[in-house]
């Protein structure tokens, strides 16, 4: 997000949030009975009020003109080629939108603006709501951009900016639902705002969650450790030209931070494994060291957070390991053009996680968040290899996924092991996936499969153990030689399978750098 987007959503939301606490101390005057008046009234205000960063939302070299217009009866409010004008029909408020051609309004209901918004009646809070997403919706196509706000977690990810910029850590979910109930109006329970975020890890008992660089940079009052993150990659890449570490002595030395920069700073480093690995680090991160990753030289030329995520885009697109964090934000991938199920040989991925049921009750609010990141991680890794994830089969935590080459599917599988073996669990919820692959004929039905394969691949991954792949005799026949370099298929041996007869040659998926189990329990044990 360039910068003028990003200094206009920060305008925005610092508008949007003190509306948002004068619903909560119950003083936000809607003008009860004449609330179609208000609403035009407030949302001419707003568009006067952010001006500026509207004309400076291009950035440099492009300064948006602003036509804003007071009268409730007047022409309505244009930004560059777009006009809007708000009707007062007394219960409800009409939106029309216009684009200017041949420099003369001309009504244009495909730029999505028309609507008849209803507020009569309502209470302070969906006025509101209703208020900003008409500005958000009228912003967004006059400068057609992203300002990422079509949903309320924006709120809940600057309350855990604003956290992780005061103290240096990540806030518990219970220090994020606690401080926006009792500062903001809010409508999401706290089971709703727990599944927004990935776990960092367990704090006094509670799931501490954090922002990836991109959410964070999105929001207000992070410039200055963007800042610093930008330029601590350019220190990693000239440790990386010297063979030794980073360490929070040489940022803070380089970089003249006080103590509490170079804490944010470890942290966000933690979170770039393309720029950073190996971390050694107080459990606080108020001293920390890396060696650059084995990619760092890509981030030479990077000056923005905006050059930083797109080099670690491309990076991962085009080199296996995927985070689900990019992935959940690309297009879902669901089979053939049409979004039609892939028929006849297909190859299933069904996964589990290893005594899920126990860890749920030892600790619900813990297993909770980890759940969310592990469902993340899988959904990442199979959809960035061309796979489609159908629904849960099976005892516990479960995936199902189809393919419609089982190359495809073993990449799914190693990313996804991968991904989740390097994954910070907390120290009580070390998560262990078994996955098991297999080949066969399947016709999809209701955007499901019944057919002997889904039966057979089921009970293939019952034989497996936590962090193991296992692989189909049919499914090896098909891949022996065409396997990537850095995969290896290892017999260990016929076995049967669960409620049939024949054996089956089954094969375990290795990789030099995944430390994936081998070995299978023999028949009987």
């Amino acid at each position: 997000m360039q910068s003028g987007v990003v200094g206009l959503r920060g305008a925005i939301t610092a508008l949007w949030e003190d509306d948002l606490r004068s619903v909560r101390q119950d003083t936000y005057d809607i003008g009860r009975g004449k609330e179609a008046l208000v609403f035009i009234q407030r949302f001419n205000a707003m568009v006067a009020q952010l001006r500026v960063p509207i004309q400076q939302a291009w950035g440099a070299g492009g300064l948006v003109h602003v036509a804003d217009n007071p009268d409730v009866a007047g022409p309505g409010q244009r930004v560059s080629q777009t006009r809007i004008k708000l009707r007062n029909h007394g219960e409800a408020v009409l939106a029309e939108a216009f684009a200017y051609v041949g420099g003369s309004p001309e009504p244009n209901p495909g730029l999505g603006l028309d609507r008849e918004i209803k507020i009569a009646d309502v209470g302070a809070l969906p006025f509101i709501q209703e208020l900003y997403r008409t500005l958000v919706t009228f912003l967004q196509a006059a400068l057609n951009v992203d300002l990422a706000l079509a949903e309320s977690k924006w709120l809940y990810e600057q309350v855990v900016a604003d956290h992780f910029i005061a103290n240096g850590r990540w806030p518990t979910l219970g220090e994020l639902y606690q401080r926006a109930t009792r500062e903001f109006a809010i409508e999401e329970s706290f089971e709703t705002v727990s599944g927004l975020f990935k776990s960092e890890g367990v704090i006094d008992g509670d799931v501490a969650v954090s922002l990836t660089i991109d959410r964070l940079h999105q929001c207000r009052g992070t410039q200055a450790d963007a800042d610093n993150f930008l330029q601590a990659i350019r220190l990693a890449v000239e440790a990386d030209q010297a063979m030794g570490r980073l360490s929070s002595e040489d940022a803070v030395r380089e970089l003249s931070l006080h103590e509490l920069g170079a804490t944010k700073l470890g942290r966000l480093l933690a979170l770039a494994p393309d720029v950073c690995r190996d971390r050694e680090a107080a459990d606080d991160f108020s001293t920390w060291s890396f060696l650059p990753s084995y990619n760092v030289h890509f981030f030479r030329r990077v000056k923005s957070v905006d050059e930083y995520l797109a080099t670690a885009d491309n990076i991962n697109l085009t080199n296996g390991y995927v985070p689900s964090d990019v992935v959940a934000q690309s297009k879902r991938i669901t089979g053939n053009a049409d979004g039609a199920l892939p028929d006849g040989v297909v190859t299933f991925l069904m996964t589990d996680v290893v005594d899920s049921t126990q860890r749920w009750l030892q600790n619900r609010a813990q297993m909770y968040g980890a759940m969310r990141r592990h469902d993340l991680l899988l959904t990442g890794a199979i959809e960035a290899n061309h796979g489609v994830v159908l629904k849960e089969r099976g005892e516990g935590d479960s995936f199902f996924a189809v393919f419609h080459r089982p190359t495809d599917a073993l990449a799914a599988a190693l990313d996804a092991q991968a991904a989740l073996m390097s994954e910070r669990w907390a120290d009580d919820i070390p998560l262990a996936v078994r996955m098991a692959i297999l080949t066969g004929e399947a016709d999809a039905q209701d955007r499901d499969y019944r057919a002997p394969a889904v039966n057979r691949c089921a009970k293939l991954r019952r034989r497996a153990v936590g962090n193991q792949i296992l692989v189909s005799e049919t499914t090896y026949s098909i891949v022996a030689d065409i396997l990537r370099d850095d995969m290896r298929l290892v017999a260990v041996g016929k076995r049967r399978l669960e409620g049939h007869d024949r054996l089956e040659e089954v094969y375990v998926l290795q990789h030099a750098e995944v430390p994936l189990e081998a070995g299978v329990a023999e028949d009987g044990q």
